[in-house]
């Protein structure tokens, strides 16, 4: 953009850098989620963090400044959905973890099988993964998802049943030595939608 051209918008230093730099923002924000929906509402969050810190106190390198605020608001939004996912673990009722040493072990252990639930999650058929989510991450009663997502009482029931066993047992198949995971994936697929 030429300076002509920002004069006669008024763009504040924030907001060009955003303009100039959304596709490299959203593109450094992939790093942290998958989801398209997730990259935007980061993306727009951080510009507008920015943009109420340039107004209150001034920025001085904004482009900078822009990622900064992205990278906290991509880790914030992570750490929540962590604890939230954290908290239903528990729903998998097969699932046993023994032998887990106390400490840093311990941490990276629960952080790779926080990172296999998501990714679990993410296998699940869209409207299974959309009555899941809803359940799990948002809590949301029977009711209240069987409306939002437009389908039966029964099936909300069906999608939250299917969304566990598919889970648990895409957890148990990618929780284990390595040797043993490239037998089992070959003989076993239980955990793909059918």
């Amino acid at each position: 953009m030429t300076k002509k051209a920002q004069n006669e918008h008024n763009l504040s230093p924030v907001s060009e850098s955003f303009l100039e730099n959304s596709a490299f923002l959203k593109k450094f924000l992939s790093r942290y989620f998958s989801n398209q929906q997730d990259i935007e509402d980061v993306s727009q969050e951080a510009y507008l963090r920015a943009f109420v810190e340039e107004q209150n106190k001034g920025v001085k390198s904004p482009k900078a400044f822009i990622f900064h605020v992205a990278r906290n608001v991509a880790l914030s939004r992570l750490s929540k959905k962590s604890r939230q996912i954290t908290d239903y673990l528990e729903d998998l009722p097969s699932m046993e973890i023994t032998g887990i040493e106390a400490g840093a072990d311990s941490q990276l252990e629960a952080q790779e099988l926080l990172e296999l639930y998501c990714e679990a999650v993410a296998t699940l058929p869209e409207k299974c993964r959309q009555a899941f989510i809803l359940r799990k991450v948002h809590g949301l009663s029977h009711k209240e998802i069987s409306s939002k997502l437009s389908v039966s009482a029964s099936s909300v029931d069906k999608y939250l049943k299917r969304g566990l066993l598919t889970c648990d047992a895409y957890i148990r198949l990618r929780h284990q030595p390595r040797e043993e995971q490239s037998l089992t994936m070959q003989n076993d697929s239980s955990w793909r939608e059918k």
